[in-house]
């Protein structure tokens, strides 16, 4: 008996089951229909927002850059001092002496592990390669990043109402940014 009242159970569960299903996909029916696809102005918008983070990714990749690249720059330079204050410069003063010989170890011990660990291909070569491997993922969406103007041109491909409408939107997002920041000058002036 039990084993039936199981299989009844089991075949009145699944009516009730997937008329609560089917109403609750109707309703999610319903709610999709509700929601629009985003508009240009939204693409424009988000397309524009994207841009600016890959210029102040770049730029915050380039200064990162420049900034180890000068801690290379000093330490190189200062080897060839350190070298000849220690061996070829003889000075009667032992706290010189020290002092030379203690920078000239701390010099080439943060010299070696510059390159031994790789910091320099972390942090000063990825500079130069972040702009072609944005380029690489952005050429399957028909566009690249282009520096010297720090901004994103279509390819061909992407209509031309598309690319005219988006060279406006930012052209007028840049002009009320500039607005906006004279404003902002003559308030605190």
């Amino acid at each position: 008996m039990s084993g039936r009242t199981r299989f009844s159970t089991m075949t009145s569960s699944p009516s009730i089951e997937s008329k609560k299903i089917s109403s609750h996909t109707d309703s999610a029916a319903n709610n999709q229909s509700f929601s629009a696809p985003p508009t240009n102005h939204q693409r424009y918008k988000d397309l524009l927002i994207f841009e600016e983070r890959l210029k102040q990714n770049l730029n915050q990749l380039r200064k990162r850059s420049h900034k180890y690249e000068a801690f290379l720059g000093f330490i190189c330079l200062s080897l060839p001092m350190l070298l000849y204050a220690v061996f070829i410069h003889k000075n009667e003063n032992p706290t010189f002496q020290f002092f030379s010989k203690l920078l000239l170890f701390i010099a080439v011990i943060t010299l070696a592990m510059f390159f031994m660990k790789n910091i320099y291909a972390e942090k000063v070569r990825v500079a130069s390669k972040f702009v072609p491997q944005c380029n690489r993922v952005l050429r399957q969406f028909n566009m690249h990043f282009n520096v010297n103007g720090g901004e994103i041109v279509f390819y061909k491909k992407v209509p031309k109402k598309f690319q005219e409408g988006f060279e406006k939107y930012r052209k007028m997002y840049y002009t009320k940014k500039n607005q906006r920041a004279k404003e902002k000058e003559e308030k605190e002036t």
